[in-house]
């Protein structure tokens, strides 16, 4: 009797097992079929076709020439689009399409100077900025302009193009290569002649009246000689960044311009020193540049010889070229 009873919850318990089983694929079931309704994010709309991408010189300008179609979209809408070189965005236009829908342009690239290699087009579609015509005639079509996944941008990869053919490539390189060793060897030689101006400021033999160490001629040397210049270099580079020729070199200018302000925050640190060692209070000028970057990450003269090297062996410029 007692092994029926047994029996008999045993039962019972693998039918509650068995029912929960199929309750739980069922629950499961449901997921997948849910899951299966809403799907993966839907990708973006691609409304644009672009046969053909080519720059060419026309009197002292690039010109761009774009051909292409889209054909899906409403006449009247205005496509933004973007030179770009990897993420930088060297050039921006518009098109707006008539009623063909065809793409058949040309754009002065004005005041793009040098070369540059590997660039591409970038197009962007904004509902919102689009005329009351083109807006209607897209929310009359949800389906097929699906405002959520706007705006519709697209990347024409398969499209590379050039500015500037092999030859004009190939100065661009040497350009880059010439600022970067003409620059550094300003600087460095700024370095050296403050450098040499303390030591004589140190022991007497310049920048002296009546006996006594002479400030107002010191801060003038400083100011004039050595400061002025720099700010000079640092206004080259930072124009420099604008070129065609410059733009692959973003990381040599970041070297460049880590040394340019190394010197020049050690004009200020090492003035300031001078005054110490003299048993005076350093000047205002000193304890309170202006119009001048000093941000750098180290003043070390190992350090700045180290980020020298690194700008050279990036350049592939011998270092003993600082030296003719």
């Amino acid at each position: 009797m007692l092994s029926g009873v047994i029996m008999k919850l045993n039962g019972q318990k693998l039918a509650f097992q068995i029912l929960m089983l199929f309750i739980a694929c069922g629950s499961f079931q449901g997921v997948l079929v849910a899951q299966d309704e809403s799907g993966p994010p839907k990708p973006p709309p691609t409304y644009i076709e672009l046969t053909s991408v080519k720059v060419v010189k026309v009197k002292d300008d690039w010109q761009l020439r774009v051909a292409g179609k889209g054909t899906d979209l409403p006449a009247g809408t205005v496509i933004d689009f973007q030179i770009r070189w990897r993420t930088f965005v060297v050039f921006d236009f518009k098109i707006e399409l008539d009623g063909s829908r065809r793409i058949d342009e040309k754009i002065i690239l004005k005041d793009l100077r040098g070369a540059l290699s590997g660039c591409q087009l970038r197009s962007e579609i904004v509902p919102a900025s689009q005329s009351r015509d083109v807006q209607s005639a897209m929310s009359k079509n949800p389906k097929q302009y699906p405002i959520e996944t706007a705006p519709w941008k697209q990347s024409f990869w398969r499209q590379k193009f050039d500015i500037g053919d092999a030859k004009a490539l190939e100065k661009a390189k040497v350009v880059a290569r010439d600022f970067f060793l003409v620059k550094t060897k300003k600087v460095l030689s700024l370095q050296r002649a403050f450098e040499s101006a303390k030591t004589e400021a140190s022991d007497g033999s310049r920048f002296q009246k009546s006996g006594k160490f002479d400030s107002k001629s010191w801060q003038k040397f400083c100011e004039a000689d050595i400061r002025e210049e720099i700010r000079k270099l640092q206004k080259d580079i930072k124009a420099s960044s604008k070129s065609l020729d410059m733009i692959p070199q973003t990381r040599d200018l970041k070297y460049l311009s880590e040394i340019v302000n190394a010197v020049a925050k050690r004009s200020y640190d090492r003035s300031v020193s001078l005054y110490k060692d003299l048993g005076m209070n350093p000047e205002m000028a000193d304890l309170s540049p202006k119009d001048i970057d000093i941000t750098c990450r180290s003043t070390k003269l190992s350090n700045l010889q180290k980020t020298v090297e690194r700008l050279f062996e990036s350049q592939q410029i011998d270092m003993s070229e600082l030296s003719k």
